[in-house]
């Protein structure tokens, strides 16, 4: 039956459709017209995109070409205003110093591509040149024309002698020519002479291969250069003329025409959404059309639904008092009678198949509600159950907080109706506040805090005496080299791993907890017998010492344990803990992958270290220390060119003390930087007044990279005792790489910058890659004595050594062999081109006044 419509104007669907076509046809009128303007707009937008494209490909072009004219300026600078450039280079013409040394050689053509390095003289003429990365003497002026080589002298002489660079044609290839006049710089040790200075120049000939890298580090295709008069014929081609000083050159590449790619794709796509566009217009006109129709059919329907919508409406307004997840009602017995949709959502159970079950039944903490509804029929009251748990339908426990209220219905029956908001989250959350707070988060263990209590409680049992227990600390022994070269989530990993296996090792009823970084405990209860302590420590230690596999690293490490025993050491909890620290220390200092058992006399150790600790800065100020030297042999020049002082601790009772007994002592207490300022400054100081001509080697502790200042302190030091920066070499161990590069970089850097050399130190004992060799630049290599004393063990050993020194020369390295002791190992090395050799053979260390700087008693 179709109902008669109760809207003036629409008594039938005629005047409906009438308007819906013609609405339809203004609608597909304007989306033509935006098609057409959209379709103007995108070819205008190509054109501009194109241009806009070209012209930013340009200034990025001439932006990296201004750019590799700056930084050949910087790199002439840094030559040129060097104290021992105007000594070698001006003052005489030293080929050993500028070429077989490295200063003004090989290496600028390697490093930067500079095709030719020239020294002029102050009158104009060439006194030393390097063509090609090759020693070669050729005039400039078979480079340059000389009204172009006359320019560049007149503007450096204009400009005082600073660097100036030009642009100029060489053989038809542009090229950048830089120029600047050899001065003394900021190196106060050289007395500049009066009259003209000598030039160096750097040529750089923008070769194919060079643009092609210039244009690919600017994101360019295939940038190359054209005669002048050609022009592009091809439509992603693209050129400007670059202007030097004896003719233009045209720079050409490959345009992306970002337009044309603009049009592809697009423009169909524009023609496609114009289609699906109309083609949604009508399908909706139709739709409508429909509906339209059926509008006076549900108006009858819609009376229907009001009246039980005043029902609904009066039910919700009560229920959105109490806001909540899911919402109930119940009768008086508390009989579910209604639940809304989110109940199901929440619970996971059906709602058919809970009404007409008791309320309490799904949540037996609501009991209360039973005797409210049979005492009380007071319709303000409220109730609130809060955390009440139920079962959910997964079989698990989950928790709501329930509000309820009686409500009158129409027909004058009771009811009580309420919300539940799920509150399993926040439950769940305070008990993880609670486990937290008590037990560590990375491994699940007990806490430091957790073990206090635990063994408070333990040590407040009456029959301690009867049933004593055992405290152990444990510390992982090389694990900070697992996060400084896997990363610190390895090392999260393999305290997971740890923890699993210290609970595998102990026996029920054992405590295992973390307290913090690499640092484990263990608490062992009824240990009458120390067999029982000896067992489980034997096991801990064979299963730490399994390796570990860890993200798909192998990992290997080890343990040292502390052991306090209660009532024997102690019955107070925070002496324990602290006799266990004390006995792990001991074990630690001790060889490590061990365990040992308190002992009184362990305290007076540690009081004795600090006693150590307070002579050592007695020592540092009263002057007890000392330098020995030991000479470093050049096999290419055979001379002595080099000594590396080594620190010795005369102890008023204690004796002569080694190094290796100190410094990491220094290390550990923060005396590292007042130690290794007295040894720089005594060894620069001894060197210049007692060595001339001799360079002088200290060993630094990679953790003064750490320190901001080190190259300020190290420049002061060179200031107070006179010594000239480039005879001051830092040996450094491979492991300064490891902790924060990016600060040692700079660090490294600035004393480079100095003129001060940076060795390796025991190469091949550390973790340096060859990554670090190439990105930190250092000057030398010295070869760990453990290689040289195997020599004569197997070929492999010598190939071993071989390769070492080949791969320092292949970094530009001057490589030195520590500990050599026999004739035969040094003609080894010589056969082998090592640079320098160190060791007993040619002379131990010895105080400064008994070196003997004559090694020809050696057959060399």
């Amino acid at each position: 039956m179709t109902l008669p419509l109760n809207n003036p104007g629409f008594t039938d669907t005629e005047p409906s459709k009438g308007l819906i076509n013609k609405t339809f046809s203004y609608i597909v009128t304007l989306l033509i017209s935006i098609f057409i303007a959209a379709i103007i707009s995108l070819l205008i937008i190509k054109d501009n995109v194109n241009e806009i494209s070209d012209k930013h490909d340009e200034f990025l072009l001439r932006k990296a070409l201004d750019t590799r004219q700056e930084n050949m300026r910087s790199h002439l600078k840094d030559n040129a205003e060097w104290g021992d450039a105007y000594k070698h280079l001006h003052l005489t013409t030293d080929v050993h110093w500028a070429w077989d040394k490295q200063n003004l050689g090989k290496s600028l053509y390697d490093n930067f591509g500079y095709e030719g390095v020239f020294v002029l003289s102050p009158e104009g003429s060439t006194r030393y040149s390097v063509v090609d990365g090759k020693l070669k003497l050729q005039d400039l002026e078979r480079w340059l024309d000389k009204s172009t080589k006359d320019r560049l002298l007149r503007e450096i002489s204009i400009k005082n002698g600073l660097p100036v660079s030009v642009l100029t044609l060489i053989n038809s290839v542009p090229a950048i020519v830089s120029a600047e006049w050899i001065t003394t710089g900021d190196d106060t040790s050289v007395q500049p002479l009066p009259g003209k200075s000598s030039t160096m120049v750097f040529i750089d000939k923008l070769t194919a291969k060079k643009l092609l890298t210039i244009g690919q580090d600017a994101g360019i295709l295939n940038v190359r250069t054209s005669p002048a008069t050609v022009t592009s014929q091809i439509n992603n081609q693209t050129e400007f003329t670059l202007s030097t000083q004896n003719g233009d050159v045209q720079i050409i590449w490959d345009g992306e025409n970002p337009g044309q790619a603009l049009i592809i794709y697009f423009l169909p796509l524009l023609i496609l959404s114009v289609v699906l566009t109309v083609s949604m217009t009508l399908i909706l006109m139709r739709h409508i059309m429909h509906k339209a129709r059926m509008l006076d059919e549900n108006s009858f329907l819609l009376e229907q639904a009001r009246l039980n919508l005043i029902t609904s409406e009066k039910r919700f307004r009560d229920v959105s008092e109490t806001t909540s997840d899911w919402f109930w009602e119940t009768d008086l017995s508390l009989k579910i009678i209604w639940l809304s949709g989110r109940f199901t959502t929440i619970t996971g159970y059906e709602n058919s198949k809970w009404i007409g079950r008791s309320l309490d039944e799904l949540f037996p903490s609501t009991s209360g509600l039973s005797h409210a509804c049979a005492s009380q029929r007071d319709l303000t009251e409220r109730f609130e159950f809060k955390n009440c748990p139920y079962t959910h339908a997964h079989q698990t426990t989950s928790y709501c907080t329930l509000l309820a209220k009686f409500s009158a219905q129409p027909d004058g029956t009771v009811v009580l109706r309420g919300a539940a908001t799920d509150v399993s989250q926040e439950v769940e959350a305070t008990k993880r506040v609670e486990f937290l707070s008590r037990h560590d988060e990375l491994t699940g263990l007990p806490n430091r805090y957790h073990i206090k209590e635990f063994l408070a409680g333990q040590l407040a049992k009456e029959d301690l005496n009867h049933y004593p227990f055992a405290m152990i600390c444990l510390d992982l022994d090389k694990f900070k080299p697992v996060n400084d070269i896997f990363g610190h989530s390895t090392g999260d990993a393999l305290l997971g791993e740890v923890a699993s296996r210290l609970k595998y090792c102990v026996r029920r009823g054992d405590f295992v907890a973390r307290q913090g970084g690499d640092e484990f405990m263990i608490l062992l209860g009824n240990t009458s017998q120390q067999d029982q302590i000896e067992e489980v420590c034997r096991r801990i230690v064979q299963e730490l010492n399994r390796p570990f596999s860890i993200e798909g690293n192998e990992v290997a490490i080890g343990v040292s344990m502390g052991i306090a025993q209660a009532p024997r050491d102690s019955i107070s909890a925070n002496d324990l803990l602290r006799y266990a620290d004390i006995a792990l220390y001991q074990a630690k200092q001790s060889g490590r992958n061990r365990w040992v058992y308190y002992r009184p006399d362990m305290s007076e150790k540690l009081t004795e270290r600090r006693k150590l600790e307070v002579e050592l800065k007695t020592a540092i100020r009263e002057e007890q220390l000392y330098l020995v030297y030991q000479p470093r042999y050049n096999l290419r020049y055979s001379k002595i060119e080099a000594v590396e002082a080594l620190v010795r601790w005369q102890h008023p009772t204690r004796g002569t003390i080694m190094p290796d007994q100190f410094i990491p002592l220094a290390e550990e207490t923060g005396l590292i930087i007042s130690l290794s300022n007295w040894v720089i400054r005594k060894a620069c100081a001894e060197t210049k007044e007692k060595l001339p001509g001799l360079s002088v080697s200290v060993n630094i502790s990679a953790i003064e990279f750490q320190a901001s200042d080190l190259a300020e302190r190290i420049k002061e030091l060179l200031r107070e005792t006179g010594l000239e920066s480039n005879r001051l070499e830092i040996e450094v161990t491979e492991n300064v790489t490891l902790s924060d590069p990016e600060k040692t970089l700079q660090t490294m850097k600035s004393l480079k910058k100095m003129g001060v050399r940076i060795l390796i130190d025991d190469f091949g004992t550390g973790y340096a890659s060859l990554s670090y060799l190439r990105k930190f630049q250092f000057d030398g290599l010295k070869l760990d004595k453990s290689f040289i004393f195997t020599l004569g063990d197997s070929p492999q050993n010598q190939s071993v050594v071989e390769k070492i020194i080949d791969l320092g020369k292949a970094y530009s390295m001057a490589v030195t062999a520590e500990g050599v002791e026999t004739v035969e190992q040094l003609s080894f090395l010589k056969e082998n081109k090592c640079d320098e050799v160190q060791g007993y053979l040619l002379g131990k260390p010895v105080a400064i006044t008994d070196l003997n700087l004559n090694a020809s008693r050696v057959n060399l």
